[in-house]
C-alpha cells in the first residue's frame, strides 16, 4: 500500500475539502503527526485514507470518492477493529469487509464566525491542575453510558478548555480536540454537564467561552468545526444559537473484522 509523507503532499489533499477534513490537517501538527499513518492512491486519483493510533482503537478517515478508496481499504484489512469516521458513501464499502456496529449518524458542523453571538458566561478556563475534576465528572457520565468518546490529557495542556465549578465539583464542561492555528483549523469537543445540572444552558455557557477564547487568541482560524450526534437536538440547539451551521452528514462506529 503507498504510504503518504510529507505534510505538503498530505495537505494538498485535504484541501479538497477543509471543513471535511478539520480534524485530519490537525493531526498535523506536532505531538498528534505521530499517530497518523497516511495512505494514498496511486498517481493523480485523489483518494487518502489515514489511520490515527492514538487512541486503543485506531480511527479511520477517508477523503475522496469510493472508487478511489477501495484498494486501500482492502489494504488494511489487518486491522481488527477501527473506529470510523466516513461519509456515507464509503459506508457500503466498509459493511462489504467489515462487520459495522454502534453505526450513529453525525453532523459536521463549522462555525460561521459572523453569527456568533457569545453567551455571558461564569465559566473558568482550565488547566491540567482541573484534570482530576474534569475525570470525575467524565466518570459519572460513564456510569449513565453518555461520557465524551475521546479525551485525552493532553488536550488540555495543548488547547483550550473552561468549566463551570459549584462548590469543588466541576458540573459542565466544553474544550477543543485540537487546535492547530497553523493549520487554520480547531475543534471543539467534549463537551458535558452533569446530568443533575442539565437545561440550566451549563453547555452553553462553557462552549461560547471555548470559542470566545479560540477567535480571540487564534485569529488565523478559518474552520472552527464540532461533530455532533443527529438526534442529540438539544446540542444541536446549542450549537446554533452560538452560529455552528450544519457542514455535512456522516458516520461514526465500530468496524471488526
Amino acid at each position: 500500500m503507498p504510504s503518504l509523507s510529507g505534510s505538503s503532499a498530505i495537505r494538498a489533499r485535504l484541501a479538497a475539502d477543509r471543513a471535511w477534513s478539520a480534524y485530519a490537517l490537525g493531526d498535523l501538527a506536532p505531538g498528534l503527526s505521530e499517530y497518523a499513518e497516511w495512505y494514498a492512491a496511486p498517481g493523480d486519483s485523489p483518494g487518502l485514507l489515514m489511520l490515527f493510533r492514538s487512541f486503543a482503537t485506531p480511527v479511520l478517515f477517508t477523503i475522496g470518492p469510493a472508487s478511489a478508496l477501495e484498494g486501500l481499504l482492502d489494504e488494511i484489512q489487518t486491522e481488527q477493529r477501527l473506529y470510523l469516521s466516513i461519509l456515507p458513501d464509503i459506508l457500503p464499502l466498509i459493511q462489504a469487509r467489515y462487520r459495522v456496529s454502534e453505526l450513529t449518524l453525525m453532523w459536521r458542523m463549522t462555525l460561521d464566525a459572523a453569527r456568533f453571538s457569545p453567551a455571558p458566561s461564569a465559566a473558568v478556563r482550565l488547566t491540567l491542575a482541573d484534570l482530576p475534576a474534569i475525570e470525575r465528572l467524565f466518570a459519572t457520565g460513564a456510569v449513565a453510558g453518555d461520557a465524551p468518546d475521546f479525551f485525552a490529557p493532553y488536550m488540555v495542556e495543548q488547547g483550550v478548555y473552561y468549566g463551570l465549578y459549584e462548590a469543588d465539583s466541576l458540573v459542565a464542561t466544553a474544550g477543543t480536540h485540537l487546535l492547530v492555528p497553523a493549520e487554520g483549523v480547531a475543534a471543539v469537543g467534549n463537551v458535558y454537564t452533569r446530568r443533575d445540572r442539565r437545561g440550566r444552558g451549563l453547555a452553553t455557557q462553557v462552549t461560547a467561552s471555548v470559542v470566545a477564547d479560540v477567535m480571540q487568541n487564534s485569529p488565523t482560524l478559518d474552520i472552527i468545526a464540532l461533530n455532533v450526534k443527529q438526534s442529540n437536538d438539544a446540542a444541536l440547539r446549542v450549537y446554533q444559537r452560538l452560529g455552528f451551521v450544519r457542514y455535512c452528514a456522516f458516520y461514526e462506529g465500530m468496524a471488526l473484522v
